[in-house]
């Protein structure tokens, strides 16, 4: 009688255990708690860039900078640099047809890019050069007359005196290399703004202070085509000239 039981327990067990359905690997994944580095989406309406006059480039993952370097001990610009490398493959992986990035994927790749940072790999290297010359790109974006009047500027001599590097609010480096595929000229695009200064404070808008990238020594020239005396979206010493 007890072997007839035994089997009778053997042959139910069986049978729920063949009826069961295998679980997702995503649902056994534990976040390593990366997310708290992550700031909501911006609503599309209000990635707006009023200095540049256009909407960002949208899809761009931004960082709580504060929170990060408190947890890792990071200056403004190695905190930067990893959001930005970040977002060079996470924009890329987004464009695909039928791809949806999980958490587990961003947090790969936040490791990726705190890995590249930490190795010296950066999104944006600098130029040494004593004297720099940053340009407003997004001016040029507005139509042909203005595009043409960049590229000519770019052509010119006063490009022997300085190091040009293009700036944009608005594009990613891809969409940059995408619009002016000719141009082999260093950028400093939308991925590397933040509504973060260099204290890990917030401020109203998206910007980047270029001085935690250049050295106090070297001589920052901003060149625009409309008379400007400062740009909000850039912040940190630097004299301005139009072109």
């Amino acid at each position: 009688m007890k072997k007839i039981l035994l089997l009778i327990i053997l042959i139910a067990l069986s049978s729920c255990s063949s009826g069961m359905k295998s679980r997702d690997v995503e649902q056994f994944y534990t976040s390593t708690g990366v997310e708290k580095y992550f700031l909501s989406d911006i609503p599309e309406w209000a990635n707006f860039s009023q200095s540049a006059g256009c909407f960002r480039s949208k899809g761009i993952r931004y960082f709580d900078l504060n929170a990060l370097m408190k947890s890792y001990s990071l200056k403004y610009a190695e905190a930067i640099q990893i959001q930005a490398t970040f977002n060079e493959e996470f924009l890329v992986i987004k464009k695909r047809p039928g791809i949806v990035t999980t958490m587990k994927d961003e947090e790969v790749l936040f490791f990726k890019a705190s890995d590249r940072v930490n190795s010296k790999i950066n999104f944006f290297d600098a130029p040494t050069f004593k004297q720099i010359h940053l340009i407003w790109l997004d001016e040029a974006l507005i139509g042909k007359k203005a595009e043409d009047r960049l590229r000519n500027f770019l052509s010119s001599s006063t490009q022997d005196n300085g190091y040009p590097v293009l700036v944009s609010a608005c594009l990613t480096r891809n969409e940059i290399e995408e619009k002016f595929p000719n141009l082999s000229i260093k950028t400093i695009s939308a991925e590397m703004f933040s509504i973060y200064d260099e204290a890990g404070e917030k401020k109203p808008n998206l910007h980047i202070n270029i001085d935690s990238f250049f050295k106090p020594d070297q001589k920052i020239i901003f060149y625009m085509q409309t008379k400007k005396k400062t740009v909000d979206d850039i912040q940190g010493k630097y004299k301005t000239a139009n072109y």
